[in-house]
């Protein structure tokens, strides 16, 4: 502390203290001024708060066909926007946006995945149905792309939400993954009003029948090991 900033009659203790006291005041009254030139209030922001879903697609029926044997389902990837955990919208005017305020727990990519790998296990098509943390050796395995996954009220009266998901059905048996077939699910269900726990419900309804799409075109027969794929059910493309 300098000499010029001590008090007359006080120790050197208080006079720190009293210091001290005057530096948090004027630091204070700074912070004050300059938020009120900005024009608005530090407390009085009027943030709302932020409303997280999860995905819960409709549980999966059997599908026609034998089982293939061992599936392992991998991580989907997702095209942008559509790989962020926010609501996408496309609007009236054509334009898209994003809420700032609502969307899901997890991302798109790793919530599709999960409910594909429960989807394939309800299905009756796989033997043994695994996911990517699962050590072990699997037959095949399910790759994919989630092409779109948006609230769309381009037209006002009827908004929608949609969901294209392409997939790929890999041979492992061999060593070298190959290319067994590829398809594509799409799913739509009406959107019942902007709020956005109707958009989470809307989308997992079109979640559900995209993946329920996606596995009904799944080869209905696969070629023996080792054998070329074009020997699969050509009725399995997408």
């Amino acid at each position: 502390m300098r000499q010029g900033d001590r008090t007359p009659g006080r120790t050197d203790t208080e006079n720190r203290m009293l210091h001290s006291t005057r530096i948090a005041l004027l630091s204070w009254l700074f912070l004050a001024s300059a938020v009120s030139l900005g024009g608005c209030s530090l407390f009085d922001r009027g943030f709302e708060p932020t409303a997280m879903y999860l995905l819960d697609p409709p549980q999966q029926s059997p599908i026609e066909g034998a089982s293939i044997g061992s599936v392992l389902v991998t991580r989907f990837s997702a095209v942008a926007p559509f790989d962020g955990r926010a609501f996408v919208y496309r609007n009236t005017d054509g334009t898209w946006r994003t809420d700032a305020y609502a969307g899901f727990m997890a991302k798109p990519s790793e919530m599709i995945s999960q409910s594909l790998a429960r989807a394939v296990e309800r299905s009756g098509r796989a033997s043994t149905v695994g996911v990517e943390s699962v050590a072990m050796r699997f037959d095949f395995s399910l790759e994919g792309v989630i092409e779109s996954f948006y609230a769309d009220f381009s037209d006002a009266a009827s908004p929608t939400a949609v969901v294209e998901l392409r997939g790929y059905l890999l041979d492992r048996r061999d060593g070298a993954p190959r290319l067994v077939a590829q398809f594509k699910g799409s799913g739509r269900a009406p959107i019942a009003s902007a709020e956005t726990g109707a958009v989470a419900d809307a989308l997992s309804a079109a979640a559900g029948a995209a993946i329920h799409d996606l596995l009904s075109r799944f080869p209905k027969n696969v070629p023996a090991a080792g054998a070329s794929a074009a020997a699969a059910d050509p009725s399995s493309g997408g």
